[in-house]
């Protein structure tokens, strides 16, 4: 981390106008979630602003003496990091606390030796000293950017593997055969913190719990006939959440899970359900002899197979995505649950009362 030019100045600020756009269009597409409590608009403004700041600022201050390939690098990631410590904290606590704590230990290590006396009395004084000051500010800034590297690269590695940050931790069922006992009236201590003053004192962790506990109702519900596995992860634009059928796999947004309203979100899981029960009822058509697939209960099924094997997710066009058959039988059956799951509610605790 010493003082050294490599680049011309012209180059120097190019390449950081070119790195921030790229930084900005890999952040926003990987690991991008809302500030919690603000809107998507407002921590995308947020992010805008804060990533120019900083890494214009970091520009000036490395102009002199530190035109080099590591200040680059230390500039530009360095806002993102910041950002993503800000909306992460919440989700994964120990992750984010634990590497801005190694950070600050480095950080401070190498501030406190970097301040030591000089062996040449030439460069002492106050010229001297204030050399120290700022080479160990910098030297600390460079090595809080590497430390919080530690907690950027499991999100982006998670999320291009499709991993997951958390997961559920309730026992999910394998089918509804083995199902029998999770029902509202069974599950009513759990079920219960879907209203809405009980949901927004839980944390991101708690909220899963409580979908899996729903999780495990829709599957003896709706009659599926094979595990579902519930994960909590960031994703792209818009998307409240999604279902995988290749994995069995229903992933709630993490800004969702910690901003939204307990109903919007159980909306969201009575959705994704409804799709892995479409997706069963394709299986059953297919397994069905030719003679018997014109019975009512496959009407629809012939739009799920068409549409499934072409799905537009609304990338290119929304109301094409929006109209599909499938999206509509799983909103309308995502608010009849919804509606369903309040009134159990209320006549439990009714009847308890």
């Amino acid at each position: 981390m010493r003082n050294a030019n490599t680049m011309r100045p012209q180059k120097y600020i190019t390449d950081h106008l070119l790195w921030l756009i790229t930084a900005m269009l890999w952040y926003r597409g990987v690991l991008f979630t809302a500030i919690p409590g603000m809107t998507v608009k407002q921590s995308k403004i947020i992010l805008w602003i804060v990533a120019f700041v900083l890494v214009a600022f970091g520009c000036v201050i490395t102009m002199k003496k530190r035109r080099n390939d590591l200040s680059l690098f230390t500039n530009v990631i360095f806002p993102y990091e910041l950002y993503a410590v800000v909306t992460y904290r919440t989700y994964l606590p120990r992750l984010v606390w634990g590497s801005v704590l190694l950070a600050s230990i480095l950080s401070l290590a190498f501030i406190i030796l970097g301040m030591l006396p000089m062996a040449d009395s030439e460069q002492q004084g106050v010229a001297g000293r204030k050399r120290q000051v700022i080479h160990s500010l910098l030297g600390a800034r460079t090595i809080t950017a590497v430390c919080i590297l530690v907690l950027i690269v499991p999100i982006g590695v998670s999320k291009v593997f499709g991993l997951g940050l958390m997961t559920t931790k309730t026992p999910l069922v394998s089918d509804a055969s083995e199902a029998e006992e999770w029902t509202v009236k069974n599950n009513i201590d759990t079920v219960h913190l879907l209203r809405e003053e009980e949901w927004k004192e839980l944390n991101p962790q708690q909220k899963l719990d409580v979908l899996g506990v729903v999780l495990n109702i829709e599957i003896r519900y709706l009659g599926l006939n094979h595990e579902v596995y519930l994960k909590s992860s960031v994703l792209n634009g818009e998307t409240a959440a999604h279902y995988n059928h290749k994995d069995h796999e229903i992933v709630i947004d993490l800004g969702q899970l910690e901003t939204a309203a307990a109903a919007d979100v159980l909306d969201s899981l009575c959705h994704e359900c409804y799709h892995a029960y479409q997706y069963q009822m394709i299986a059953l058509y297919e397994d069905t002899p030719e003679k018997y697939r014109n019975m009512l209960l496959f009407q629809y099924v012939g739009s799920y197979i068409e549409e499934t094997s072409d799905y537009n997710d609304g990338r290119g066009d929304l109301m094409d995505y929006y109209y599909q058959t499938i999206e509509i039988q799983a909103r309308q059956y995502a608010e009849l649950a919804v509606a369903d799951y309040y009134g159990r509610i209320r006549e439990c605790l009714t009847t308890e009362d």
